[in-house]
């Protein structure tokens, strides 16, 4: 995914800088056609520019005298042009190209004490993409910034709320959790987080602040429903079936997006087909996160007993084996703030 994306912003870089020259050009011809003087001027400035170009390559003894000529006609020329522009309510700077990015051209680099580096447009360019290729909008609200630790009960009830802190106590704990997932992502010894609980007590919006964090570190995000994750998997096999090159992007992120997201598993159909494809990306991913990040969050309502239930002791036990349980408890937040 991630050289899909820079092949996606060099094409766009290729866009914009074609887009600013063509507008400069456009705008050229109609200053030609408006101002005919500004033709012979900027013919002159042509050619005393091959001229000097020709100088520098010469050996003559009077180069420097006839470069500073040179420079001097070539100055005059100049301040002719902006005369005439501005006579003409035109400002100099009207037939350069327009880039979207002053500072780098829209070339995506900046020259630096190192060398070239990149430029800022181009990592929020990155970050637009991955935003748009995770499923995850960049307007949402669901950030670390806005969770309210508040609405949930500071009362501690295990028979009520099933755990031994207050639902407050106990989300604080989650929350540092989810934040030290973010710093630890890439660390082999950190688990995945499989969030359980109520409907409407969190999950998703945690696994959001999780998502939109590593998005704006640069982290390829690709969040799932359940359903539509299995979804993604039919139809690959389907066409692979029919088509024998079938290749689909959406398809390898499962296995190799450096966080995905499922969300509200055992909402899909079950079948032994799709206990095996879940194996399969759990193993997977679990490989492949020894090598580079490669973390998967899984959220649901169900608990471990319904979980034991519906899949295989195989999935549990890697569920169990290869994710941190984080067990959100409290009132339903979404209800009460309707």
């Amino acid at each position: 995914m991630n050289r899909d994306i820079h092949n996606l912003i060099a094409r766009e870089y290729e866009k914009r800088q074609k887009q600013a020259a063509d507008t400069a050009r456009q705008r050229k011809e109609d200053l030609y056609a408006k101002i005919p003087q500004l033709i012979e001027i900027d013919d002159q400035i042509n050619k005393l520019g091959i001229k000097y170009n020709r100088l520098i390559l010469s050996s003559d003894g009077n180069a420097s005298a006839l470069s500073s000529e040179l420079a001097n006609s070539m100055a005059s020329l100049i301040e002719r042009k902006t005369v005439l522009l501005k006579n003409n309510g035109i400002n100099a700077d009207y037939l350069k190209p327009q880039y979207q990015c002053a500072n780098c051209s829209d070339t995506g680099y900046i020259s630096g004490s190192n060398g070239f580096k990149r430029c800022s447009c181009y990592k929020q360019q990155i970050i637009s993409h991955l935003f748009s290729s995770s499923n995850i909008t960049p307007a949402g609200d669901e950030c670390f910034r806005n969770f309210n630790e508040l609405l949930y009960p500071d009362e501690i009830n295990p028979n009520k709320y099933g755990i031994a802190v207050s639902p407050r106590e106990n989300i604080k704990n989650i929350k540092l959790s989810c934040i030290n997932f973010t710093k630890n992502i890439d660390a082999p010894k950190q688990k995945n987080l499989f969030f359980s609980g109520r409907t409407g007590v969190g999950k998703t919006f945690l696994s959001f602040c999780i998502a939109r964090e590593l998005i704006n570190q640069g982290r390829t995000v690709l969040y799932l429903t359940a359903p539509a994750l299995f979804d993604i998997i039919n139809e690959y096999k389907m066409k692979a079936y029919k088509e024998v090159n079938f290749d689909d992007d959406r398809y390898k992120s499962i296995f190799s997006v450096e966080l995905l997201v499922i969300d509200d598993l055992g909402t899909e159909t079950l079948s032994d087909a799709r206990y095996a494809e879940l194996l399969n990306i759990l193993n997977t991913r679990q490989s492949r996160d020894s090598v580079s990040a490669c973390k998967t969050i899984i959220s649901t309502n169900m608990g471990p007993k319904k979980l034991y239930e519906l899949y295989t002791e195989r999935i549990t036990s890697r569920i169990m084996g290869y994710f941190d349980r984080l067990v959100l408890a409290g009132r339903d937040i979404r209800s009460e703030n309707l």
